[in-house]
């Protein structure tokens, strides 16, 4: 005698074994449901996932180190892993894009650069006025004659006026290092992309380490020259950027030296560039009596710091327009 079916399961219980609820069971000889993708229910006889486990996409999960980079790829920190390291590509230096930069920020900003220039003048003018005060109210004026007969006068400042002088020598040479620093310093803001202000070219940064820094350069610079010219001009090269180092990169006067002489040994032909065109844009001021430093320094100076943020591949503040 033959056994009725087995009766169907209702759709709605979802009790029973074989699916999800109202699906039906497969029948005998039939091919079970394919497994449910992602983010779908999982089928008969699948394990769901564990709580706190993820589905693996590939990408590393918080916490875990990421995949090691390909064979021949800079690793992070190591030169060229990161723009502006010794050797990291796209950093050279474009003669044209850093003298219009410069140019036409100075143009746009003529009232705030000529400032330090001018007091340039005024310093100057001081120490002229002191020299003729100090020969008026202690110098002594000799009269020699030679062996033809002829009548010659010497005039000397004696020691009160030598000492007044020199004091007065000493202050100009200050005045001097600050405006320098206070120029650097004002182009450093203007790379950065802070407004020009008044101020901006009259604050140094960093004041006192760049005097640490300007007198080391020196000293080095000096006994160079001392030592056949050649070698002076070599540390001059090497030492080009350690004032900007110092002021751009708050670093000590040691650091700022050794920064600029590993950059430049890293990329000697771009960095022959920055020191040829800024001597040749202080040159031609010079050459204008003097005057021309107003508009040469601070264009200059512009020059020098887009290089030197163009060697290092750091930010610069957008050119102005023509």
């Amino acid at each position: 005698m033959s056994q009725p079916p087995y009766p169907p399961v209702p759709p709605s219980d979802p009790n029973q074994p074989g699916g999800q609820p109202g699906q039906q069971p497969p029948q005998y000889g039939q091919q079970p449901p394919p497994p449910p993708q992602y983010g779908q229910q999982p089928g008969f006889g699948q394990q769901p996932p564990q709580y706190g486990q993820q589905p693996d996409h590939g990408q590393p999960q918080y916490g875990q180190a990421p995949p090691p980079p390909p064979p021949g790829a800079p690793q992070y920190g190591s030169a060229g892993a990161y723009p502006g390291a010794p050797g990291a590509p796209g950093t050279k230096v474009d003669v044209g894009e850093a003298f219009s930069w410069a140019f036409n920020k100075f143009k746009n900003n003529v009232g705030a650069m000529i400032l330090p220039g001018l007091a340039v003048f005024l310093l100057g003018a001081a120490l002229i006025a002191v020299g003729f005060s100090a020969v008026a109210l202690f110098g002594t004026t000799e009269t020699t004659y030679d062996r033809f007969g002829n009548e010659y006068t010497e005039t000397s400042l004696g020691f009160g006026g030598s000492i007044l002088f020199g004091l007065v020598y000493l202050v100009f040479i200050v005045g001097l290092l600050y405006i320098q620093a206070s120029i650097i310093s004002g182009a450093v803001r203007v790379a950065n992309g802070e407004p020009v202000t008044a101020k901006s070219f009259l604050t140094p940064i960093r004041f006192g380490p760049v005097v640490g820094t300007a007198i080391l350069v020196g000293i080095i610079t000096g006994i160079g020259y001392a030592l056949c010219i050649i070698p002076g001009i070599i540390a001059m090269f090497f030492l080009m950027f350690s004032v900007v180092a110092t002021i751009d990169k708050s670093l000590s006067p040691i650091n700022a030296m050794k920064n600029s002489f590993e950059l430049t040994k890293s990329k000697v032909g771009d960095s022959i560039i920055p020191l040829l065109v800024t001597y040749a844009i202080n040159l031609v001021g010079v050459l204008v009596c003097y005057v021309g430093l107003i508009v040469a320094a601070p264009v200059a100076q512009l020059f020098l710091v887009h290089c030197w943020r163009r060697l290092n591949g750091a930010p610069i503040a957008p050119a102005d327009p023509a």
